[in-house]
């Protein structure tokens, strides 16, 4: 509460010299729009940016690429999809969990299938960031931050540009856009297509689709904006993973271990619509209002069995067929006002998800003494429904202390409906069970900027976060024999400390933009399964609020004029985090999958998994001539450990990458790129749960692995008109 009773202290200090008209105040938060126009001089959280202009510079592949360029941001990339993590939390989960980190486009918060993220990064226009509990403003999930990623705008222009682009795996890239604008309208239409055949054993995958906004100005002070998206995806599986560190070493692509992958031929398709009305008023309020409809459909077939007699104990054949289909839709309010010295917003959220999962038995197999037959059929409707209050107040007080304060009211109701078609092996039966729970959470933010001089600004605030446990977690025990019931079951929170300094200074006749922080995020009442993360042998199995998590850390980001012929892009992270309490975990050991010889691990004090101490991210960007560019990258970070037990550790690497562009003349650009030029292979991913080998011991050759493909190579070219 120190950081509290500091922040106190200065307020009452500064309120004894306040002045009266101190300038317009802007509130730069939404949950609707990003703006862009962040005012660093009031701002009391850390928030940072990747624009356009970094977006074309990196021309990423994943989404892992763009944020790897900030501090505090880590993710888990297999094949196509990517999982994000923010200041280390929620670490310990790998099987596609929601990750604590809220994902919203073009406004509309994202139901991930799972923790997965799938993004047509063609369509991308800018990526903002915060970080720190924020459920302020996002409501349920919000536990570490936020992340807004706007598409494509329409722009005030007639023309547009297309471009190709080929590289390693055979990837190929076609894409365009065009844009035209009239006096009343203007519109933006952009199309692509993406495939690859996949470094790793049977990943091959394909991108397409057709997405573009217009928007009609009503008049002077209001206008009105549709978006469209139609996107297509195919990943043959995501897989890629081996087991142990010397599989990895002589087979890092994964091929021919007989096995199949645990899921395949996931098809996606993403359909998204939103329609946007804005008003602005002559006192410097405006209206916002946003509505919405997105559906997310994934098919895929998964339980790879061994149901051929034969010799080989290798998986051969896929016996489910599963898939998830999502919808969201709702409604968005906002009317903010930017007075002289003071500023406020006012916002309603309301919305409705829907995960509606299937999954249907192909063929008769027996797993872990359990028979299961072809033709069953489970389906499991999960309904979120939100209603949501939220407000945000700055005021301030005297020409350098801004104040801020955010508040947030949400009802969540959550339906979980589970029909099952099941044969004991005797009969068919019919079962149908419903349940549903109601969570009311208040979240809020208190914050200031203090203005030191004109170069710097102080900076801090406290702010609170949640995830609401759903339906079937609480009542586990109504749908799946081998769980129990558990009533008690309480929201996860999270509780943020954070204090930092930015501003700019001149060095070397260059201007230099930074920003340090430092941090802490205290997490309650973790909800997992009771006996640990993946264990599954028990009989009295439940997700229960299993313990508590501290993440503190160190945060820098300094960049360069951009102007200079020699400019510079570089972000620090030193994370620390440790379960400051926990209930023990159970360990699957030899002989594999039977209780009788598994192990209990005490984890109070122990790291958590995959959350590596120190991170840096170099951008360095030189202009050779008025038309050729250099842009080279330094990416590293420090070893972590596998699993929470600690007793694996996975070795650090570093990595470089290199961008050359040349610009032929307004119309004509060219491109080529290599990434990890110095072809060091590294381990992209690893996650650790039991005795694999069923060797009795728990080690580094238990450890699923992902090896980064090293040195890959793309080119392209761009034409403007």
């Amino acid at each position: 509460m120190k950081l509290s009773y500091s922040l106190a202290a200065l307020l009452v200090i500064s309120t004894l010299n306040a002045e009266e008209n101190l300038g317009t105040l802007n509130i730069s938060s939404s949950t609707i729009e990003d703006i862009e126009k962040v005012n660093k001089q009031t701002e009391s959280s850390t928030i940072n940016n990747i624009n356009t202009e970094i977006i074309e510079k990196i021309n990423p592949k994943n989404i892992n690429e763009l944020l790897q360029t900030i501090p505090g941001i880590s993710a888990d990339v297999r094949s196509t999809v990517v999982e994000i993590h923010m200041r280390g939390i929620g670490q310990q989960e790998y099987m596609w969990e929601d990750t604590g980190v809220s994902i919203l486009i073009d406004g509309v918060p994202l139901m991930q299938n799972g923790g997965k993220v799938k993004l047509n990064m063609d369509n991308i226009e800018s990526i903002k960031v915060i970080k720190g509990a924020s459920s302020y403003l996002y409501g349920n999930g919000s536990l570490a931050g936020a992340i807004i990623i706007t598409t494509k705008r329409q722009k005030n222009k007639n023309g547009g540009n297309v471009g190709i682009e080929y590289g390693s795996e055979n990837f190929k890239s076609i894409k365009g856009s065009i844009h035209n604008s009239g006096e009343k309208y203007s519109v933006n239409l952009n199309s692509n297509y993406n495939s690859s055949d996949g470094y790793w054993d049977k990943t091959k995958n394909y991108t397409k689709s057709i997405n573009g906004k217009a928007q009609y100005y009503i008049n002077d002070t209001s206008d009105i904006a549709l978006g469209i998206d139609y996107t297509r995806i195919y990943e043959e599986t995501t897989g890629g993973s081996v087991t142990g560190m010397k599989e990895a070493l002589k087979n890092p692509k994964s091929v021919g271990d007989g096995n199949l992958a645990r899921s395949a031929e996931f098809y996606t398709n993403l359909d998204k619509y939103f329609l946007t009305y804005n008003k602005f008023f002559d006192n410097e309020s405006s209206l916002k209002i946003n509505t919405y409809y997105y559906k997310d459909f994934y098919d895929s077939l998964s339980s790879a069995q061994d149901l051929i007699t034969d010799d080989n104990n290798f998986t051969d054949t896929y016996t489910n067929k599963g898939d998830d289909d999502i919808t969201q839709y709702g409604i968005k309010t906002e009317y903010i006002a930017n007075l002289t010295n003071l500023s406020y917003l006012i916002g309603l959220d309301i919305g409705k998800k829907e995960l509606d999962s299937n999954d249907l038995r192909l063929k008769d197999y027996k797993y872990r003494g359990k028979n299961y037959y072809k033709g069953e059929i489970t389906n499991a409707l999960s309904e979120e429904d939100n209603n949501a209050l939220y407000a945000e107040l700055k005021y301030k007080l005297n020409p350098k202390l801004t104040t801020t304060a955010n508040a947030r009211i949400d009802q969540n109701k959550y339906t979980y409906n589970a029909k099952q078609h099941d044969y004991n092996g005797m009969i068919w039966k019919d079962i149908s069970t419903k349940k549903d729970k109601k969570f009311t959470n208040k979240s809020y933010r208190l914050g200031f900027a203090y203005k030191t001089d004109d170069k710097k600004t102080l900076y801090s605030n406290i702010s609170t976060g949640f995830r609401n446990p759903r339906a079937q977690d609480i009542f586990a025990g109504d749908y799946n024999s081998d769980y129990k019931n558990n009533l008690n079951l309480k929201e996860q929170t999270t509780l943020n400390y954070e204090i930092g300094l930015r501003g700019t200074k001149n060095f070397t006749k260059n201007m230099l933009n930074y920003e340090v922080s430092i941090f802490q995020t205290k997490t309650k009442d973790i909800i997992s399964r009771n006996k640990g993360t993946y264990y599954s042998n028990n009989d009295d199995l439940m997700y229960d609020n299993v313990g508590d998590a501290i993440n503190r850390g160190l945060e820098l980001m300094i960049h360069s004029d951009k102007t200079k012929n020699l400019s510079f892009n570089f972000a620090y992270t030193y994370l620390d985090s440790y379960y400051k309490s926990h209930k023990d975990i159970y360990i699957d050991m030899k002989p594999y999958r039977r209780e009788a010889g598994d192990t209990s691990h005490n984890i109070n004090e122990n790291s958590l998994p995959r959350v590596p101490k120190h991170k840096i991210d170099l951008i360095v960007d030189y202009k050779l001539t008025p038309k050729i560019n250099l842009m080279t990258e330094l990416y590293a970070q420090s070893k972590y450990f596998a699993d929470e037990t600690n007793f694996v550790k996975i070795p650090g690497y570093a990595k470089v990458n290199l961008k050359l562009s040349y610009t032929q003349n307004k119309h004509l650009s060219y491109f080529a790129r290599i990434d990890n030029a110095l072809d060091k292979q590294y381990v992209r991913t690893a996650f650790l749960h039991s005795d694999r080998d069923s060797s009795g011991i728990l080690d580094i050759e238990d450890t699923t692995i992902t090896v980064d493909p090293g040195r890959v190579y793309y080119a392209g070219i761009k034409y403007t008109f």
